[in-house]
């Protein structure tokens, strides 16, 4: 539509033109598969290796690292939890996962399934800065921890957790990482080489590729076994015959987050910033929580206190403005703030803004109108009740 104004991006982002054009022939013409042992498979070969380059480029990755392809980063994260129990826990008896009370529904809940496996799962509190930190895990680890399931950084609030801090601990202890980087690729410069993890996941549609791409880096000396078995393709490490298209179209949608990172690093974070201090200026009583923090450029968590955060939603959205309070994959925008110690009412406040490099100016200023519209409305209604009630 014209007029509205998009700023959920980190739930996912607008397919980029030239990724959808490079998937294109793919679902046309291209239509053959890989694996297929003469030339209709075979085709595919060189436009494979360009966007297998455009990925690791942006992740600063080494060529020796394996990298699957997957539906989703739900898919990769289940795929890094159920081979560790396969690959180390079942050899070597190490049956502790660890993920964080603020982290995303697939690894909570991927841990969650192992504790049927005699596993045990433990999720680290975050601080009152909203990060997880390294003390936090060392307190969590015992000499059974397996693995250890972290977010780069918050979907929600934004805010960065120190990954090469829990990196360094992870190593020392003798302990495998997983990184889910999806909401900070295209967003933070990555460079996969000096962080010591073993596995790194991410979601395309979180930088502008298609729904249902996504992927899994895995270190060139660590066992990974497959996640979803029947066949030899991508090395024997997924099976089953995959989209080359959305696979170009990752490969291009990953070359574009790496040559807009400065972008989204300066301009993109002056717009964050702009629609944060449009809103307080408008309504004085307005949180930006954790603003003092270390934040992904784009995104940011404001409260309004006295206004239920799913009821201005709805009106944004009856406003063409479109937001997030968490929910699919997320958890509640209200419990991840409440569980760093956010009191429970600014807690459930709060609504999630993520913008994109495809973000204007005029956007976030008609943004600011509208938010502050909706919050004056719902105020005098919520005065209007308090007033009825007290008769």
């Amino acid at each position: 539509m014209p007029n509205e104004i998009y700023l959920d991006n980190n739930t996912t982002t607008r397919p980029s033109d030239k990724a959808v054009a490079k998937m294109l022939p793919f679902l046309s013409e291209r239509w053959g598969v890989p694996s297929a042992p003469h030339q209709k498979g075979q085709q595919h070969y060189p436009a494979i290796e360009e966007a297998l380059r455009g990925i690791y480029s942006l992740l600063r990755a080494n060529e020796n690292d394996d990298f699957i392809f997957t539906s989703s980063n739900a898919e990769a994260v289940n795929h890094v939890i159920l081979s560790t129990y396969f690959d180390l826990t079942i050899s070597t008896g190490r049956n502790q996962f660890i993920t964080s009370t603020i982290d995303e529904a697939p690894a909570i809940m991927a841990i969650g399934r192992l504790e049927q496996l005699s596993c045990l799962g433990k999720m680290v509190p975050a601080d009152k800065t909203g990060k997880i930190t390294a003390e936090a895990i060392a307190d969590a680890m015992t000499p059974r921890t397996a693995l250890v399931s972290i977010a780069w950084a918050n979907g929600l609030t934004g805010v960065i957790n120190p990954i090469n801090e829990i990196a360094a601990l992870c190593q020392e202890r003798g302990v495998h990482l997983h990184i889910d980087a999806s909401h900070t690729l295209g967003k933070l410069f990555c460079d996969w080489e000096t962080v010591p993890a073993q596995f790194i996941t991410f979601s395309g549609d979180s930088f502008h590729a298609p729904v249902g791409t996504g992927g899994l880096l895995v270190r060139s000396d660590v066992k990974c076994s497959p996640f979803i078995l029947g066949g030899i393709e991508q090395g024997g490490l997924r099976a089953g015959n995959y989209s080359v298209a959305g696979l170009v179209a990752l490969g291009q949608a990953a070359r574009q987050a790496h040559d807009s990172c400065d972008l989204m690093c300066t301009e993109v974070a002056r717009l964050r910033t702009k629609l944060e201090t449009g809103i307080v200026s408008a309504i004085p009583d307005a949180v930006v929580v954790f603003q003092e923090q270390e934040r992904l450029p784009n995104c940011t968590a404001i409260a309004f206190p006295g206004i239920a955060n799913e009821a201005l939603l709805h009106f944004l959205n009856r406003k063409n403005l479109y937001a997030s309070i968490g929910g699919g994959t997320y958890q509640q925008i209200g419990l991840v703030l409440a569980a760093s110690g956010i009191e429970e009412t600014i807690a459930h406040s709060a609504i999630n803004f993520s913008l994109s490099r495809e973000t204007t100016e005029d956007e976030i200023d008609r943004a600011i109108a509208i938010i502050a519209d909706g919050v004056t409305r719902l105020k005098k209604i919520s005065h209007q009740w308090t007033l009825e009630d007290r008769k």
